[in-house]
């Protein structure tokens, strides 16, 4: 009756046992202020009383996702955020004995994805000084390879892809006709997109999602970039419809006034303040660039467990528990200069107690 492979495989549920009213939520790379209340009641105003009784029509949505890319709409399928369009594009293209390639480590989902459909997979690993070689991603590429998936810019190793790289990659793909899709989750935070190619390769998707510098977490909205012919193919997986009325609504007042824009120059101003900070106190850390999180080294793995801990009983929320290269690493989101403030100034008294303890 039961699948073995779903049955091995090992699920965690997430933003459990968190405060989000009152903490400093910095675990998720979610926005961390809340929304005020004149946002609040502007978003309201927009849904409509028929939005909880009936099936939406989103083709506005289409069309405004398809005017504020310059694309259209037929270029565009939208989905229950990255996390689903995904599992619809391994669902749809893979083939048993075929095989994915995924980046480690990388948004945990992958992983569970690939288990989840049932696929084999490989992965490009980081490197001990958190880099990637294109070398190793080439030894991993075979004739069974039918889909890559690449993270850019990258966390929880924040890292973006050079143009060569990226070049190499493309070129790699189509001349072996593996789909190549680009997670651009983090774009608005400062990286290069690779949405100009998707006219010039037939075989290139590009992700994205509300979630981050849109700091929509919580309506789980997100969308594919594609020629028609995979658009059209990829959406023949969705369910009844691509998304509900109540986040469809909110995604047309956030895409009205562009409300990412805010969102990315705090986080900006957090991510510079937090980096001096960092910088002064000569800690060793990685990251704040082009996205909106940053590593920080801490002397052991033990000391990001207590280093969670402690924060957590004061409703800050970090994340650690990462695998190599990063296993003596926390991740820090980042988040107004108000609220990464209050972070560094705990970090700092738990920081001064742990060395004083420890000698």
């Amino acid at each position: 009756m039961f699948k073995k492979h779903i049955v091995s495989l090992k699920r965690y549920q997430t933003s459990e046992s968190r405060d989000v009213l009152n903490g400093i939520i910095l675990d998720r790379n979610e926005r961390a202020d809340h929304y005020n209340q004149k946002e609040f009641n502007q978003i309201l105003k927009e849904i409509p009383r028929y939005a909880i009784n009936a099936t939406p029509d989103i083709t506005p949505l289409y069309k405004k996702l398809a005017s504020f890319h310059k694309l259209k709409k037929e270029n565009l399928y939208i989905t229950q955020g990255i996390t689903e369009c995904m599992s619809q594009i391994i669902y749809s293209f893979m083939k048993k004995n075929d095989e994915v390639i995924i980046m480690k480590p990388t948004y945990p989902m992958y992983d569970v994805l690939c288990k989840l459909h049932n696929v084999k997979f490989r992965e490009w690993k980081f490197k001990d000084d958190l880099s990637l070689e294109i070398d190793d991603l080439k030894k991993l590429i075979s004739k069974k390879t039918k889909v890559i998936f690449i993270v850019n810019p990258n966390l929880p190793i924040e890292y973006e892809f050079t143009s060569k790289y990226k070049k190499i990659i493309l070129d790699l793909c189509k001349k072996k006709n593996i789909i190549l899709v680009y997670d651009e989750a983090y774009y608005h935070f400062g990286a290069s997109s690779e949405l100009n190619n998707v006219k010039k390769y037939e075989n290139l998707i590009i992700m994205r999602t509300f979630s981050k510098a849109w700091g929509m977490s919580g309506v789980r909205l997100g969308y594919m970039i594609s020629s028609k012919k995979i658009c059209d193919y990829v959406s023949k997986c969705r369910t009844l419809v691509e998304t509900n009325s109540l986040t469809y609504q909110i995604a047309m007042w956030a895409l009205k006034h562009k409300i990412y824009k805010e969102n990315v120059k705090n986080v900006k101003k957090g991510a510079k303040y937090l980096i001096e900070k960092l910088k002064k106190s000569k800690e060793f850390f990685h990251g704040g660039i082009c996205t909106n999180a940053i590593l920080i080294k801490l002397p052991s793995f033990k000391a990001t467990e207590d280093l969670k801990k402690k924060l957590s009983n004061k409703k800050i929320y970090i994340r650690n528990n990462f695998p190599k290269p990063i296993s003596e690493y926390v991740r820090v989101s980042l988040a107004p200069v108000n609220k990464i403030s209050i972070f560094f100034k705990e970090y700092s008294r738990w920081k001064k107690n742990y060395i004083k303890n420890k000698s």
